[in-house]
């Protein structure tokens, strides 16, 4: 008799046995990582250091240095460049106590430490900040020393020997193509042009300026199929590139980010090049494994994160595409064609993330730029290792290279000037998903166009099919499944297509149904269309996409904000109520605040800063004043954000989101230069030239002078120790409301194209002045007043600017 159930418990535990043994694998790996994550945070945390970070001490520190020193984000205020340097702390001094340890720290120095390389030994002194929890480093060690430095020895020095003898011989190549080679060869991009480097983040081509999976896969493409070439075993000559990707490795330093290029670079040319991507896929997997165990912190990173995501792409994507792409072009350019767009498409739903805009041409850019960066890999290698030799004989490969690189520069130049070049994709989960459903709909087109070229999505099937005889035959073969005759049709129906004339177009195969086929082949263009498409029916973009500067209309007093990237902006002055200055930023979409300015201490000019800060992350507040102190109310405001304050003073200069930013006065209370009405407020104002866009945008650079309630005995001196005015600007706000006393001497030295005057409808003080009203007109400015338009917005338009009224 059967017991009750017994059929239903038998159909169960073998399901829950896969689901067991698929589980064990994924497990012991998690469990790997963890252990080794754990033992390396306990190594690093060992000993006093972990109370040091806590308590932000003051420690004097012998540290070994984990990478080279690159630039980083120059001093906000002082404008003096600074560096980053990850590196290891062997041991430490604090409170005379000295202490070993092996923490990771992350120390940030001004120009002594720019010339700091892998492996060198330096001390340092300064103080330590907590870093957030998840990262590779423990803490920040903000220098305040000049740094002992012990260079490194052996291959340390050898490679940076031939580095620096690389970057010496190309120079004088033009400006873009100097910084492009070094990080396209050697991953340096510290003489890049910002310009350029804007160009090609906005163009998708910022990949090709790193160390990245790509130039890894070409080096090992080269020297596998030269050896190949030369009828090498394929064994000898898998271990021949895999020697000369150690080499490479070795030259541009290996550190974490190389290592896992090399790894994925590789393991993702060996899946196009052969075509076998189910043989990579357990590689990869086991890769990420190998990785995470030596550095668990790698899962966080999001160059890690996208280099899984391109040789996914291109294990999954790659042979794919390389097929339908061979179709029509020659092998080796259908394989370096697929590298970029498979990646693109697979790393797309994690770009968003990083930046929610869509560069638009980021494809086609890709394709224009793929051909030559082959060449420019493997003719900059050829370089790199001649030129150790006799820069003479370098000479032939560098200047290949160098016409790969400048092609590559004005790929990413001619595409960013396109219309339409970057625009805003939604933010958070709804981007990705939006993402990932374009992609995931070219991925899908792309599968499909290879089953119908190559009978099959899997090609060992395809090509047993084809070489199966009698595929005409109708009937099943002795021991043939099904699946194998489909197979047998799928190849002679490929025969009979790129036979007869009717079928097909220069070896291309038309399927039966060609809106299937059309509908794929647009999906390599869906997001940038779909986007292009929606703009086209909304008509002109909105305020929110392309308005440079806007006075925001606060009545009688001053708010203004500059366009500084998607949702941020670089507000000056808040007027004196928070109301209008918060329905003014709503308007134009302003979520962030990159740099908040009070340019001095009057009421109509930071009454309304509650209404900045409203709903708002506020990252810089920088403020001037004839006193020592903020009036009490404005501190008030102030302590509900976390934003480091500033007192501005002439020479301070910085960067905030696309805006650069210069203070001209008040002078620093050290300074030679006297201080006009020295202790009157209105003299007191900060004064800023603000530029906006630039080459890097595509645009030239909107110059912006910003003058607060500054009056003639202050312009007098400003315009007398600042001749770089003399050169011009396109929009002046004219100072002090244009009352009279804000002087005329602004207008006659700068010659505005637009003036801007912020002032309250029928004001009492008459402002603005008919004398600065007639003078603005002789010098043939145009004028935007907000007590006649409303807000107002500056936006380009052809060569010059508009002025538009913003709509409530």
């Amino acid at each position: 008799m059967t017991p009750p159930n017994r059929a239903g418990s038998n159909s169960l535990r073998p399901g829950a046995a896969a689901f067991l043994r698929g589980a064990a694998v994924p497990a012991a790996a998690a469990a790997l990582v963890c252990a080794g994550a754990t033992s390396s945070l306990s190594a690093r945390t060992d000993g006093p250091i972990s109370g040091l970070i806590a308590e932000e001490a003051a420690i004097t520190a012998e540290l070994r240095a984990a990478s080279d020193a690159r630039p980083a984000a120059a001093d906000r205020f002082t404008g003096k460049p600074r560096y980053l340097i990850d590196a290891v702390a062997e041991s430490g001094t604090a409170d005379s106590q000295r202490f070993g340890t092996s923490a990771t720290l992350l120390v940030v120095g001004g120009e002594d430490y720019a010339p700091i390389r892998l492996g060198d030994r330096f001390s340092s002194a300064g103080s330590l900040q907590p870093l957030p929890a998840g990262d590779r480093n423990l803490a920040l060690l903000r220098a305040a020393a000049p740094p002992d430095v012990t260079p490194a020895g052996g291959w340390y020095a050898a490679t940076a020997g031939l580095r620096g003898a690389f970057v010496q011989a190309a120079k004088d190549r033009g400006a873009d193509v100097e910084g492009l080679l070094s990080g396209m060869v050697l991953g340096d991009r510290g003489g890049l042009d910002p310009g350029l480097e804007q160009a090609m983040k906005n163009t998708g081509l910022t990949h090709l300026t790193a160390v990245s999976g790509a130039n890894c896969s070409y080096l090992l493409a080269f020297i596998f199929l030269s050896a190949r070439a030369l009828r090498m075993p394929r064994v000898p000559a898998v271990l021949l590139a895999l020697t000369g990707l150690t080499a490479f490795v070795l030259l541009v330093r290996p550190d974490p980010s190389v290592l896992r290029a090399a790894v994925m670079g590789g393991l993702g040319a060996l899946a196009v090049l052969s075509g076998r991507g189910r043989l990579s896929a357990a590689l990869l997997f086991l890769s990420i494994s190998v990785l995470l165990c030596m550095d668990p912190w790698l899962c966080g990173n999001y160059a890690f994160i996208l280099s899984v995501c391109a040789t996914l792409g291109l294990i999954v994507l790659g042979p794919h595409l390389v097929r339908v792409l061979s179709m029509r072009l020659p092998r080796w350019l259908a394989a370096a064609l697929a590298i970029p767009v498979a990646a693109q498409l697979f790393c797309s739903p994690v770009l968003v993330l990083l930046q929610p805009q869509l560069p638009v041409y980021s494809v086609p850019a890709n394709l224009v730029a793929a051909p030559v960066v082959p060449a420019v890999t493997i003719a900059g290698m050829l370089a790199v290792v001649l030129v150790g030799l006799d820069p003479v004989l370098a000479a032939p490969p560098l200047l290949l290279a160098a016409a790969g690189g400048w092609w590559v520069a004005k790929t990413a130049r001619f595409f960013e000037s396109v219309p339409g070049a970057l625009v805003a994709w939604p933010e958070g989960s709804l981007g990705v998903l939006l993402m990932s459903v374009c992609a995931g709909a070219s991925v899908v087109g792309i599968l499909y166009l290879s089953r119908r070229t190559a009978g099959g999505v899997f090609p060992e099937r395809a090509e047993r099919a084809e070489r199966a005889n009698g595929e005409e035959r109708a009937e099943p073969v002795n021991g043939e499944d099904d699946a194998d005759q489909g197979d047998r049709h799928a190849g002679a129906r490929r025969r009979a297509s790129t036979a007869n004339p009717r079928a097909g177009f220069a070896g291309w195969y038309f399927p039966r149904r060609p809106w299937v086929a059309a509908g794929a082949a647009a999906s390599l263009v869906l997001p940038g269309g779909a986007v292009l498409a929606v703009r086209a029916l909304q008509g002109e973009p909105g305020q929110e996409d392309e308005w440079m500067v806007a006075a925001c209309d606060v009545g009688q007093g001053d708010g203004f904000a500059i366009h500084a990237g998607p949702d941020s902006a670089v507000v000056i002055d808040a007027g004196g109520e928070p109301g209008p200055m918060d329905d003014c930023l709503d308007r134009l979409g302003v979520r962030t605040v990159e740099f908040l300015v009070f340019t001095h201490s009057h009421l109509d000019h930071y009454g309304g800063a509650a209404g900045v800060l409203s709903g708002r992350t506020v990252l810089q507040v920088g403020y001037s004043s004839a006193d020592r102190e903020l009036p009490e109310q404005l501190t008030g405001v102030l302590a509900g954000t976390a934003a480091p304050r500033t007192r501005l003073a002439q020479g301070m200069a910085g960067t905030a989101g696309l805006v650069q930013w210069e203070v001209l006065w008040p002078p620093a209370p050290d300074s030679a230069v006297p201080a006009a009405g020295d202790g009157e407020e209105n003299n007191a104002s900060a004064v800023l030239l603000v530029t906006v866009g630039g080459p890097g945008q595509g645009e030239r650079p909107l110059r912006i002078l910003f003058t607060g309630d500054a009056e003639e005995e202050a312009a007098a001196t400003i315009l007398s120790t600042h001749a770089n005015l003399r050169a011009g600007v396109d929009v002046l706000k004219v100072a002090h409301h244009g009352a009279r006393n804000g002087g005329e001497g602004w207008i006659r030295a700068v010659r505005p194209s637009l003036a801007l005057i912020s002032v309250g409808a029928d004001n009492e003080y008459g402002h603005p002045a008919p004398e600065i009203l007639t003078q603005l007109r002789a010098a043939g400015t145009a004028v935007a007043r907000t007590d006649q338009h409303g807000t107002v917005v500056v936006v380009r338009e052809g060569n010059g600017l508009e002025v538009q009224s913003l709509p409530p």
